[in-house]
Formats: C-alpha cells, sequence, structure tokens
C-alpha cells in the first residue's frame, strides 16, 4: 500500500487520545475488530508498531506519538474544510439590498451581480438606482452603497467605510457630426458654451464635480435642460438639444451616434461603495466581484 488512506489517520488519532480501542470504536460507532483491522493496515502501511498493549488499554509507541501530531493536523483540516463549507452554505440564503449611483449602476453592478447570482443564487439581489446624494440619504436601508464621489471620514460616520471602486473622469458627450467631435485635442472647458449643456439632476456626482470643474474657470452656467439619467441626457443629444458632460465610462460603441469627447482641465469622477464596519457576509461575498469597465477611447 503506497498512498495512505486518510482515514486510517483519522481512527489512529482517536484511539491514541482515547487510549483503548474499545472507547475509539464507540466513539467511531465501529466495532472494535473493525478498528483493529484499521490499525493494523496503518501499522503495516508504516512498517512499524504505532501502539502496546497495556493493562489499561494502549500506549502509543514514538513513532505513534509523531504520527498521532500529523493525524491531528489532518483532522485541523478537515475542520478548516468544515468551516469554510458551512460559511459558503450560509451565504445560499438571505438577502443583499444595493442603493447605487447612476453610473454605478449602469457599468459597474451589473456584471457583479449576474456572477453573484450564479454563485449564491439563494440569495435575494435588490437594486435600486438613484443619483449620489440621493443613494447616500438611503444608506440605513442598505448592505452596500455605490456613489460617484469620496466621503470625508466625518461625514461618513464612525460606523461606515468606503473603497474606491473606479478613478476615471468626466467628458464630454456630443453627436458624431458636432465640431467638437473632429477636434483632434481635449476640449477646453472654457470653449464650452454653457447654455448648450445638458445637465444631469441635481444630487448627481457628474453634475457636482462637473459644475466645481466650470466654476473654477469662471464660469457659472444657467442649468437650462436638467434630467434624470443618463439614458434621457443621451436621448436629448440624438434629438440635438445639445451636450453634455458625462462619465468618461460611457461608451459610445453602445450609441454609435455619439461621441465621447476628453476635455481640459481634466474632471476626476470616482466611483466607491459605502458600507457598515462589520460586513455581512452577502456583502463581503459581491465586493471581490466588482471589475472596473474599461473606459471608452476619446475622440
Amino acid at each position: 500500500m503506497n498512498a495512505i488512506d486518510p482515514q486510517l489517520l483519522l481512527t489512529w488519532a482517536r484511539v491514541a487520545r482515547a487510549g483503548s480501542l474499545h472507547l475509539a470504536a464507540a466513539d467511531l460507532h465501529l466495532t472494535q475488530p473493525a478498528v483493529s483491522h484499521q490499525l493494523r493496515r496503518l501499522q503495516e502501511w508504516m512498517g512499524e508498531p504505532l501502539y502496546r498493549r497495556a493493562s489499561r488499554g494502549i500506549v502509543p509507541t514514538p513513532t505513534g506519538v509523531l504520527l498521532l501530531r500529523t493525524a491531528e493536523r489532518l483532522e485541523a483540516a478537515l475542520e478548516e474544510a468544515q468551516a469554510l463549507r458551512s460559511h459558503t452554505q450560509s451565504l445560499l440564503r438571505g438577502s443583499l439590498t444595493l442603493v447605487a449611483s447612476h453610473s454605478n449602476a449602469e457599468y459597474l453592478l451589473p456584471p457583479a451581480i449576474v456572477a453573484f447570482r450564479a454563485r449564491y443564487p439563494g440569495v435575494s439581489v435588490r437594486l435600486t438606482s438613484t443619483n449620489s446624494r440621493q443613494a447616500r440619504a438611503l444608506r440605513e436601508g442598505a448592505d452596500l452603497i455605490f456613489i460617484e464621489d469620496t466621503v470625508s471620514g466625518a461625514d461618513l460616520g464612525g460606523d461606515w467605510e468606503q473603497r474606491i471602486l473606479v478613478e476615471t473622469g468626466i467628458a464630454l458627450l456630443v453627436p458624431r457630426d458636432h465640431p467638437f467631435a473632429h477636434a483632434g485635442a481635449p476640449i477646453p472647458l472654457a470653449s464650452i458654451d454653457p447654455d448648450t449643456l445638458v445637465w444631469r439632476e441635481e444630487g448627481s456626482g457628474i453634475r457636482e464635480h462637473a459644475l466645481q470643474a466650470l466654476q473654477q474657470q469662471g464660469i457659472h452656467p444657467d442649468i437650462r435642460y436638467e434630467l434624470s439619467g443618463f439614458a434621457a441626457v443621451r436621448n436629448a443629444l440624438r434629438c440635438g438639444l445639445g451636450i453634455s458632460l458625462v462619465s468618461a465610462l460611457a461608451g459610445a460603441e453602445a450609441h454609435p451616434d455619439l461621441c465621447v469627447v476628453a476635455v481640459t482641465p481634466a474632471i476626476g469622477h470616482t466611483l466607491s461603495a459605502l458600507y457598515r464596519k462589520g460586513l455581512s457576509q452577502a456583502a463581503q461575498a459581491f465586493l471581490p466581484l466588482l471589475h472596473a469597465p474599461e473606459p471608452m477611447a476619446m475622440a
């Protein structure tokens, strides 16, 4: 017998600790002859005795003591595997509530949710899409909150943490027949006519960052066109209403009649997750499945 049967080691661990074949057999729910047979096989595999008989049972030999240590490491490894299985099975039940800004919900979360449901089909996943400000306001009722900016430690509160998921930028979205689409270089913010901008709703992280960047250039736009969600903005541009400042993650391949164009100075845009300390098991399993999408190449 070249390969060891792990069960023989586990049986030896029980016998050696009990100091009795009879007691170990009862503990293992086996007959004493069955336990004796297993130990005989193990001794044949080792090539020397593992124990000697005494008046009150058995006493391990030095080799038996060394093999007991090996058997106990095997027991510990099996217990660890059982604990991992129990942890995984606990994820097969329960719920996971997500509240996300529109950009997170459009670009980041769908593939992660699909992967999570494939691994943990028993978990009920709920996703609500809104703007970043409203997402923060709803955080008490969610396991994970996804926003489009960073939050200071004071604003987070002591029970919450933040993880930055994607660091990208804000760019112009213009029709392909717009002059900016053929500029061949980033568009200076100062050259944008603010009256032609189509804006996201108040509370949008993209809107807040874009407004701040324009104001730093001395531009204080009169917001004339304010729409909720990127789909509404995109449709407005297709109708010729104007141009818009959007996430650089906006994939022009999904709407070939529009074009993503870089701006200067660059406007940062961050997607991040907020969650309570002491994250639920379902939330812990979900976060590693998030992968940053590839930003669209600028025109």
